[in-house]
């Protein structure tokens, strides 16, 4: 837990993880222990088709999960993976089906209290008009630590959220590690939280909210200023804004320790999102900010 300037508490956590309760090669109790020993808050263990226990692991929130999919043989037929966290009971029928259709897994775990996330749709290859259909998605996945190299392969679905923007469908961005092997890819993309404490019910609010942004590193937040989108972060050497427009002189802003970036809102614009790559390459990336003109 960090708190800011403002006295608002932030709390570091992962959505995303597995154990060898399905196809992950620790134990839940190695999982946690490596997450407790990285100062984790809380994570969520979400195994395929098992529905894990809430708890808590030595001062960490343990919140309760799964990782409900229609599998991965068929790109062209759709494949969609939807990680359920802080469920109030078990939709079984719907979580143990091979072939549920996303709106159903989505459906299942809303109406048991949970929150449901999209995971990888770079990896999953999933389209934005058909994506556009669903309801009831509480964020996405902007980077999937264990579907980059050495392990897999399109870890970022930047492009996607920006295509998905873009049509006016705002999709609130995690990071996650998505851990299976724990041979590096641990412990790595994350999502700082703002809420008054640690549970489970105050996690909810605050994604559902926004409350919350990606990062693999960079501490940042943003304010809107004079017609000025700015960012204020812990030293970087890039932020870069993407936005609903082509080319700006303002798009990027590079340096060796930059702390402070401003993008001039166009009159045009009525989307923004931004990503911070930090001095020694770590990332972070906001979710997109919607402008009122």
């Amino acid at each position: 837990m960090y708190i800011d300037e403002k006295g608002n508490k932030w709390f570091k956590g992962n959505l995303h993880t597995h154990t060898n309760r399905s196809d992950g090669s620790l134990s839940p109790d190695e999982v946690l222990m490596q997450y407790k020993q990285a100062g984790y808050d809380f994570v969520a263990l979400t195994d395929h088709r098992i529905l894990s226990t809430k708890r808590d692991f030595q001062g960490m929130l343990v919140m309760n999960g799964c990782e409900f999919d229609n599998g991965s043989a068929d790109f062209r037929a759709g494949v969609y993976h939807i990680v359920g966290v802080g469920l109030n009971s078990d939709p079984e029928k719907v979580r143990t089906k091979r072939n549920a259709e996303p709106q159903e897994m989505i459906d299942a775990i809303s109406n048991a209290g949970g929150l449901a996330f999209l995971a990888h749709p770079a990896w999953s290859f999933n389209r934005p008009d058909e994506v556009k259909k669903l309801h009831g998605i509480a964020a996405t996945e902007i980077y999937n630590t264990f579907s980059g190299a050495p392990w897999n392969k399109h870890p970022y679905s930047g492009e996607f959220i920006d295509m998905m923007m873009l049509d006016g469908y705002i999709m609130n961005c995690t990071a996650t590690d998505d851990s299976h092997w724990y041979q590096g890819e641990q412990c790595r993309s994350y999502i700082w939280l703002k809420a008054e404490e640690c549970t489970t019910e105050a996690i909810k609010k605050a994604i559902l909210a926004g409350d919350f942004y990606a990062t693999q590193g960079p501490r940042f937040h943003h304010e809107i200023e004079d017609g000025k989108l700015v960012v204020y972060t812990t030293p970087a050497q890039t932020v870069t804004f993407f936005t609903d427009t082509g080319y700006e002189p303002d798009n990027v802003t590079h340096g060796y320790f930059v702390q402070r970036a401003e993008y001039k809102i166009k009159r045009k614009s009525f989307i923004i999102r931004y990503e911070i790559t930090g001095i020694n390459g770590e990332m972070g990336w906001s979710s997109p900010i919607r402008i009122e003109q």
